[in-house]
């Protein structure tokens, strides 16, 4: 069973690392099951609360705020096996409270921790990751006592966050091992994978955060290391040849544009694979206004544009992002403030 965070569950269209990890184990002849409460990545046009976000709404809570987690992979044949226990923003400190009762679903020989990065972003410092991640550890112990233990360690950011943020992962880092050590016991020993010193978040991130395929590999390999150690798998787990590359990101079609009697505008995309947001652009065209990018990324396939002039035309265009990486833009559009549409050749 993996558990962790964003970097574990991995996004709409991404391999993930546990998928790379998978096909090297099958590959090499080991059976295995990967298991855990989702079959799916984290898909942002599902997610209740960006939806909510994105068309004005309040925020949902408890459960319904969950993002279901059915997101395709990038290969696409992994959904029936990549069972795991992983989404965006978990911490450990979360995990700690709800961890078990997963584990007491699928009882796993093996679990694989990624968490951290977030408890150390949002929650505490050091120390309080580092106990709540040993809570998590004896969340597991008390219901598969025999469980061996195998715990990243923080990959790191070179620029997201602030110093303090950056020298913080530095010190969770340097005296993880040390606990890990403290906790191992030989019934169910914790050993630590270095994915840090392998990770480059220039080279094998496409947000200073994320793997991107190259980075996928180099986790999915650590993890690999560390369970060869047990006994699983007898070989290293190499990069295929051709590596494996970004997807492009093509052009968007804008396929459904309107304006509300309160001439709010709301435009809808055609969602692009390999997409982790889009970029929106926007100008007055009755003032003769240049173009310009709305500030934020947008986390969906639809937009509103709000608080316009009424009875001005707009022209729109959107084009797919991944990190700063952007593709090409769409075919404009343009719109009245008013209601009234006046379309061109790219809108339908």
């Amino acid at each position: 069973m993996v558990v962790g965070d964003s970097i574990a569950s991995g996004f709409q269209d991404d391999h993930t690392w546990r998928w790379w990890l998978y096909r090297h184990l099958t590959s090499t002849g080991t059976a295995v099951e990967f298991v855990g409460p989702h079959a799916g990545t984290f898909s942002m046009y599902e997610d209740p609360v960006l939806l909510a976000v994105l068309d004005g709404r309040p925020l949902p809570a408890g459960r319904e705020a969950l993002n279901p987690m059915t997101g395709p992979y990038r290969d696409g044949s992994f959904t029936g096996t990549g069972r795991h226990c992983a989404r965006p923003g978990w911490t450990a400190h979360a995990a700690k409270l709800s961890v078990a009762r997963h584990i007491a679903a699928g009882r796993p020989d093996f679990l694989l921790l990624q968490l951290g990065f977030n408890d150390l972003a949002m929650v505490g410092p050091p120390d309080q990751a580092l106990s709540d991640l040993a809570a998590v550890i004896g969340q597991a112990r008390a219901v598969v006592p025999d469980a061996a233990v195998l715990v990243a360690d923080v990959t790191g950011s070179r620029a997201w966050g602030s110093e303090w943020f950056r020298a913080s992962i530095e010190d969770y880092n340097a005296r993880l091992p040390a606990v890990l050590t403290d906790l191992s016991t030989s019934r169910s020993p914790v050993r630590l994978v270095d994915v840090h010193s392998r990770f480059d978040p220039v080279a094998h991130s496409y947000d200073d955060i994320h793997p991107n395929p190259s980075g996928e590999l180099v986790i999915a390999a650590a993890f690999a290391d560390g369970l060869r150690a047990f006994g699983l798998g007898d070989s290293p787990l190499l990069p295929p040849l051709p590596p494996p590359s970004d997807l492009p990101l093509v052009e968007p079609t804008i396929t459904h544009a309107s304006s509300a009697e309160d001439g709010d505008i709301k435009f809808a995309w055609s969602r692009i694979k390999g997409a982790s947001a889009y970029r929106v652009a926007l100008r007055d065209v009755t003032l003769d206004e240049p173009r310009r990018l709305i500030p934020l990324p947008v986390l969906g396939d639809h937009w509103w544009a709000r608080g316009l002039t009424a009875g001005h035309t707009y022209e729109f265009d959107v084009a797919a992002a991944r990190g700063d990486r952007i593709g090409p833009s769409s075919r404009p559009i343009r719109l009245a403030a008013s209601g009234q549409i006046h379309p061109l050749p790219a809108c339908t």
